[in-house]
């Protein structure tokens, strides 16, 4: 089989204006969502979003005060955050090239979905560490079940590696890594949505 991320990054390097604009436009339930994790935040506080795209949250997230560094394995995806103004590192959210213990709030949207499911506790192990103690995660990805290559609509032969993660062992591996959950939703577009807003424990 294919390696999925090195096939998934190569797709979004070929689609990456044509995401941008399909997907700048979130609904108000992913709007109240990212609200609510920036309210999590101490004023100006240093925030990563990890699998940045675009730049479309990262921008916003400068805009509320924040100090923002956008992480993107996809440097078509990474150029077009920097031009619109975002610091952005080329990087791989698995192996986040940030300083431990650096942020006060982690975000990754509609990016831990194309992370191997057997990838999944020490990608989450690793944004615990990124966190400060008291750091906020927010977390959002495809609820399910199973895994599977997706083709992109009206490119023929262009694909993305989708992975559906089980709510429940999730969460539970959040709490075991030393996160506190919370809140946590599922919701459904087009695909069925988990969102979770979880603080690093700051005994952990």
């Amino acid at each position: 089989m294919d390696d999925p991320t090195a096939r998934t990054t190569a797709t979004y390097d070929r689609i990456a204006p044509e995401f941008a604009v399909r997907s700048e436009n979130p609904d108000a339930t992913f709007l109240a969502f990212r609200a609510r994790f920036a309210a999590a935040l101490p004023a100006g506080g240093r925030v990563a979003d990890l699998g940045c795209g675009p730049g479309r949250d990262a921008a916003w997230f400068r805009e509320q005060g924040f100090h923002t560094i956008g992480v993107d394995r996809s440097a078509a995806m990474a150029a077009l955050a920097a031009a619109r103004g975002v610091p952005v590192a080329l990087g791989d959210l698995r192996h986040p090239p940030l300083v431990a213990g650096s942020l006060a709030g982690l975000w990754s949207a509609a990016a831990l979905l194309h992370v191997p499911a057997d990838e999944t506790v020490p990608t989450l192990r690793a944004f615990h560490a990124a966190l400060r103690p008291g750091g906020v995660l927010g977390l959002s990805t495809s609820a399910g079940d199973g895994a599977d290559w997706e083709p992109v609509p009206h490119h023929e032969g262009l694909v993305r590696w989708f992975v559906h993660r089980d709510p429940q062992p999730l969460l539970a591996a959040l709490t075991e890594i030393g996160f506190e959950v919370r809140e946590h939703a599922v919701t459904s577009t087009h695909r069925t949505w988990l969102s979770i807003i979880a603080a690093r424990d700051c005994r952990s």
